[in-house]
């Protein structure tokens, strides 16, 4: 639908009149009044079109004139093509008095005299504030207009480090800024004046325009040299700044935890190569996105020859079956893959996919990195406060910024995070540079634009209830190294540290039912035959936890722990256990090596007859059921899977060997008290038990007044001692012989056979 132009009545296309008006706007000062055509001549004219057409013999046509049928139908494609012209010569027209604008607000930068703003960072001195203004703050003005000043007075602090100043502030649209110094001339102040507040009202413009972004997204780092922590990768001698610098960027896997600049360090390759750079994340892709994502970069490659860097975050969020999608495209070098993930690539990538890319480690950020990623951030934080918001400025102690530093656990995101919790805390009316005039809430611009100290005491309340240290995945990796350390520290009778990882598991959110399940094999593994109580104990625990439930069943796990750890431990059947099989692993084929005739099993006729068992000594049939009898194959041999020792024999050499000695010592006086105690206490025992045993037999029987019932009491179950009334002590039998072997005999791994 055609509408007219309000300017010159034309009438144009809808989607080409927005266009066509400002061209008229544009060209309406420079263009002539065309003259007015009087109704007369209009007539005239037409009277004469027609006349010629009556020369020549044709008829006129009766409809309106070409002009109008023009009009009728729209604007033309050469009027459109014009219009484009003129539209196009104007707005490079603009470009170039913009270009020549900015040429001299530059120049006339440069003639400024060398006059900075305050900036104070963090670090500089034990207190001194982080950062209270930025360069860019640089007004010069002599005798500006009073309704143009504004006055910040930064007073100086005892505890807080604040360093005092005082300065007069141009205020512009509402907005307050530093003067540092005053020009030499009336010109040149101006020319200056207006280059610095163009140039401030462009940052303001830049921030205004950022201030919805979360901190951590606008602080990203576009240079290495702004990329603070892994040295051993970006280095002056790191292999990556290499790698980037030569533009011979590899495939390879950024592996780290959250926050140490997987993602940063990707898009700074983007800046500084010259390739094509394409950006998926796992958690939102599929092998469709990724097949056109190698279509895209094999057709740029073809038509343009340039490469294709793709940079795949969240890796590791791809299934095995995408993953293979890779392989050809590194394999040809269709793309160069740049992969970024938290989880270990050995547990989640392919070994094919591993096998054909670099794997770099991101160490979480040390101390130091971190404090300076803080003063960039709170540089920011302060910019955005005086040129958006019209806050006060935020100024931290040393103390302070390190607080947040140490508690971030090496992730910036964590520590970006605080200190906008700490910005957003400190944005309220309260802490605004405005005050109240009436009761209907109107406000008024303050003449003083103050600093908020924070220090380490003010910041921690805001911190308490948040818990910034857990860093604990019940999937991930840390869960396998956290219940890695507790199972040693077990084993190494630490109960401290066994305690430590017990609480840093259950505060992370860990089944406790799979740390009783794994105390139960460290029962039987570590502890074993030196203490076997502690297998059942250890069963007892899991089931009281299923019984009481958490948190309950907290105390259970490190009753259990506890005990398991100051256990003396003993590994001779797990290594055992362990030898057989390395046997069976090596060695194959023994496990085709026949049974032995005589143990075999024999319950039918035909294996007897065969020879099944038939020459099998049943043991308890001798003395003492000393026998000798081949139980392994022949093939075999006498081989030796138990050890006689509960330990190992290899010594530490970070200890000192007169530890080892004074064990050797404390060992053997403690056999040597073990056999003496028995020798000097044996009769005594031996009396003291068979006493109770003739006392609890004749309590049982007490009731049995008639021989009859006595005699039907007997129980061959029973030794000869708890029911003396059936032996005079003149019987004997193939079990026993003169002394009473059926005494209660207690089993020590300490003693050797007596």
């Amino acid at each position: 639908m055609d509408e007219p132009c309000p300017i010159c009545q034309r009438k144009f296309p809808a989607r080409f009149l927005e266009r066509h008006v400002n061209l008229c706007l544009d060209t309406l000062g420079a263009a002539e009044p065309e003259p007015k055509l009087s109704p007369v001549a209009t007539q005239e004219q037409s009277q004469k079109s027609q006349n010629v057409f009556a020369a020549l013999g044709l008829k006129a046509g009766s409809g309106k004139p070409a002009s109008e049928k023009a009009k009728k139908g729209g604007a033309t494609l050469t009027s459109i093509l014009l219009a484009e012209k003129r539209l196009k010569r104007r707005q490079e027209e603009l470009e170039q008095q913009i270009r020549q604008k900015q040429a001299k607000i530059e120049q006339s930068e440069q003639n400024l005299d060398h006059g900075s703003g305050h900036v104070i960072m963090a670090g500089e001195n034990q207190d001194g504030p982080v950062i209270l203004a930025d360069k860019t703050d640089r007004l010069t003005s002599d005798q500006p207009s009073e309704n143009e000043i504004g006055t910040i007075e930064i007073t100086e602090t005892d505890g807080d480090g604040l360093i005092g100043a005082e300065s007069k502030l141009p205020n512009l649209n509402g907005m307050s800024y530093t003067q540092s110094q005053a020009m030499p001339s009336d010109a040149q102040q101006g020319k200056s004046f207006d280059a610095v507040k163009h140039k401030l009202r462009q940052e303001a413009m830049r921030l205004q325009r950022e201030a919805d972004l979360p901190l951590a997204q606008r602080l990203r780092p576009k240079t290495l040299d702004d990329f603070y922590g892994q040295e051993k990768l970006v280095g002056e001698s790191g292999i990556l700044r290499n790698l980037i610098e030569a533009s011979q960027i590899p495939s390879f896997i950024l592996w780290g935890v959250p926050g140490v600049g997987k993602t940063s360090l990707a898009r700074i390759i983007l800046h500084t190569s010259n390739h094509k750079f394409v950006e998926i994340s796992g958690s939102d892709s599929n092998a469709k996105k990724l097949k056109e994502a190698f279509a895209q970069a094999q057709h740029e490659r073809q038509l343009t020859g340039q490469k294709t860097i793709l940079f795949l975050d969240e890796i590791h969020r791809f299934n095995k079956a995408v993953q293979d999608l890779l392989l050809p495209v590194i394999e040809k070098g269709t793309v160069t893959v740049i992969g970024a993930t938290t989880e270990n690539p050995s547990f989640t990538l392919n070994n094919a996919l591993l096998s054909r890319m670099h794997t770099f480690v991101m160490d979480p950020l040390p101390h130091s990195a971190l404090v300076k990623i803080l003063n960039r951030g709170l540089l920011l934080v302060n910019k955005t406060r005086k040129l958006v918001h019209g806050l006060h400025l935020i100024a931290m102690n040393k103390a302070a910024v390190d607080y947040i530093a140490s508690i971030s656990t090496g992730d910036s995101r964590v520590a970006l995070n605080i200190l906008e919790s700490v910005d957003a805390y400190l944005s309220g009316l309260q802490f605004r540079a405005v005050t109240k005039t009436d009761a209907n809430e109107k406000f008024d611009v303050l003449h003083k634009l103050g600093v908020i100290p924070v220090t380490l005491e003010q910041l921690q309340p805001l911190l308490r209830t948040r818990n910034f240290h857990q860093m604990y995945d019940k999937t991930g990796e840390n869960h396998y190294d956290t219940i890695s350390a507790f199972h040693k520290s077990v084993r190494g009778s630490n109960a401290d540290a066994a305690v430590f990882y017990l609480v840093k598991m259950l505060r992370g959110g860990e089944d406790p039912l799979f740390i009783a399940r794994r105390m139960i094999v460290i029962a039987s593994e570590d502890i074993g035959l030196r203490d076997s109580s502690c297998l059942p104990f250890a069963i007892a625990a899991m089931e009281a936890i299923q019984f009481v439930g958490m948190p309950e069943g907290e105390i259970v796990l490190a009753h259990c722990a506890v005990k398991l750890a100051r256990a003396p431990k003993s590994t001779k059947s797990y290594r055992a256990l362990r030898k057989a099989q390395e046997l069976l692993s090596e060695k194959p084929e023994v496990t085709q090596l026949p049974i032995p005739m005589h143990l075999r099993n024999a319950p039918t006729k035909l294996m007897k007859e065969l020879g099944y068992g038939d020459t099998y000594k049943y043991n308890p049939n001798f003395k003492h059921g000393l026998i000798r009898q081949d139980f392994l194959p022949a093939l075999i041999g006498d081989v030796k899977f138990v050890e006689e020792t509960h330990l190992g024999t290899a010594l530490d050499a970070d200890l000192d060997a007169k530890e080892y000695t004074d064990l050797d010592v404390e060992e053997a006086n403690y056999e040597k008290f073990k056999l003496q105690f028995r020798d000097k206490h044996a009769d005594s025992l031996n009396e003291k038990r068979q006493s109770t045993r003739r006392q609890n037999a004749l309590a049982r029987l007490g009731p049995l007044s008639s021989p009859v019932e006595r005699l039907a009491s007997y129980d061959e179950n029973l030794s000869r001692h708890d029911q003396p009334e059936y032996f005079d002590g003149s019987e004997r039998d193939s079990q026993h012989s003169g002394a009473d072997l059926a005494a209660d005999c207690t089993y020590d791994e300490f003693l050797k056979e007596i």
